[in-house]
């Protein structure tokens, strides 16, 4: 199951919406599982690797997927290359991730950017890496290509997710 938990308020149809995109891509369950507050102390722009350990509140089982989203900016990343803007952030393999609606007004407004980006980072949790097909979800997000792609994977990446959600369950 993928819990998608807000940190600010949406729209609960653009939230409906987001769930029906993740369940056709992933196959799975996808639901809007409330609300968590911003632990104090993490000021803006918001450091998405602290705020995936410390924010609390969050009713998952041991097999589930969350993805957090945020209204707010998240801090860019230093990287042995450089400095990166972080539009969403996960852990190969864990069970959280993060996206940020920024620079997007509202989910609305900014639906396939953003759906691109909750694929991409939910794609990592499920241990899946960046792809070489442009139109696919795990593209790597800095090309400037990345957020015109409509929020979908290519078939090996598709294959890919469901051979890890089956083991996961099994």
């Amino acid at each position: 199951m993928i819990r998608v938990v807000t940190l600010d308020p949406f729209d609960d149809k653009q939230i409906a919406k987001l769930n029906r995109t993740l369940y056709t891509a992933f196959g799975v369950g996808s639901e809007h599982s409330g609300s968590a507050e911003i632990p104090p102390g993490l000021g803006e722009p918001l450091d998405a690797e602290k705020l995936l350990d410390q924010v609390k509140g969050i009713r998952a089982y041991q097999d589930d997927k969350v993805l957090l989203l945020t209204t707010r900016k998240l801090k860019e990343r230093e990287l042995p290359s450089g400095v990166a803007p972080t539009p969403g952030f996960a852990r190969q393999g864990k069970d959280r991730s993060i996206i940020s609606l920024q620079p997007h007004k509202d989910l609305e407004t900014g639906f396939k950017p953003v759906a691109r980006q909750a694929l991409h980072q939910l794609g990592h949790l499920w241990e899946l890496h960046h792809c070489l097909d442009p139109r696919c979800s795990m593209y790597p997000p800095w090309t400037p290509s990345f957020s015109q792609g409509e929020p979908i994977f290519c078939t090996f990446c598709r294959e890919k997710s469901e051979q890890k959600i089956r083991l996961a369950k099994s």
